[in-house]
């Protein structure tokens, strides 16, 4: 009989049992991995390609989702959020709305405008990297005579732009990617039956990549 507090000698028939359930267990994981249902890692698109921290991708999908007419079928209704964040009341041109990116004007060029026939909201998007010299003053000064020119200031953090002076710096509302998320979320349609249209399902992976990068 063993002595108290040392481990038993092993039997054959110990050994083959082990065998037996570790052949078991990693036939069950090997079943598993092939149904696809023993996953790891990322699952938004940005994420996969490296490109979560990077803000011309944050810039082309913000865009798409405000242009009314893009795939997401969500119309003007993300876009008409992010102006009433700046204060301007909701209507019926936000449908009619011209969205771009990388819009130059002089010596400066904007990330995102949504040109409207009463509205304008022109939008610096910063992920990491900080202000050029005078970027936000340069920008006030070469779309503010756009009609009804709003000024949105998107960061990680929600910080003020350190570039906006005088009318410039009230001319400014911030906004941080949590926010955005927040309301992208508000807004986007759920599955009632069946698989989302692929608009859609890629309106709700850039929302994964928001909630994962910008918690």
């Amino acid at each position: 009989m063993a002595q108290q507090g040392t481990v038993p000698p092993r039997t054959a028939a110990d050994v083959a049992a082990w065998e037996a359930d570790m052949a078991r267990l990693s036939a069950e994981h090997d079943a598993l991995v092939r149904d696809g249902r023993w996953v790891v890692g990322v699952d938004d698109i940005l994420s996969i390609i490296g490109r979560s921290r990077h803000e011309a991708y944050h810039s082309a999908m913000l865009a798409w989702l405000l242009n009314p007419l893009a795939k997401h079928g969500m119309g003007a209704a993300l876009l008409s959020r992010l102006l009433q964040r700046c204060g301007v009341e909701d209507g019926p041109s936000r449908h009619r709305a011209r969205v771009e990116c990388e819009v130059v004007r002089g010596n400066t060029r904007a990330d995102i405008v949504a040109f409207c026939p009463d509205v304008t909201l022109i939008v610096e998007n910063k992920v990491d990297a900080g202000e050029q010299e005078r970027q936000c003053d340069r920008l006030y000064e070469h779309f503010g005579n756009e009609p009804g020119a709003v000024f949105l200031y998107l960061t990680p953090d929600g910080r003020p732009p350190q570039t906006a002076t005088g009318a410039a710096r009230d001319a400014w509302t911030v906004l941080r990617y949590r926010d955005l998320a927040t309301m992208l979320a508000a807004i986007l349609p759920q599955a009632t039956t069946g698989e989302l249209p692929a608009g859609l399902a890629a309106a709700h992976n850039y929302l994964a990549t928001l909630r994962r990068e910008f918690p």
